[in-house]
């Protein structure tokens, strides 16, 4: 194990702001989990790292209006 690398690597992170700190967790999280999905699971094996992942996902990501959402407004006119 490479302790003078990995004590550089914390001290990066430590310096970089919140928002780049989360979002190099949630990228951490996502090697993990591709790392953990590497062999062939089962069903139920899948569904759960499937939850999993749902719990842990981003939540900040800002939701549609109603009005965005609107067929008319999704198309084109022209046909």
């Amino acid at each position: 194990m490479n302790v003078q690398l990995v004590n550089s690597l914390v001290e990066v992170v430590l310096n970089l702001s919140l928002e780049e700190q989360q979002l190099f967790q949630e990228k951490l999280s996502n090697k993990h989990l591709i790392l953990r999905t590497s062999k062939f699971l089962t069903l139920e094996e899948r569904l759960l790292l499937w939850q999993e992942w749902i719990d842990t996902a981003p939540k900040s990501y800002a939701n549609l209006s109603d009005e965005a959402l609107r067929r008319e407004n999704i198309y084109d006119d022209e046909v």
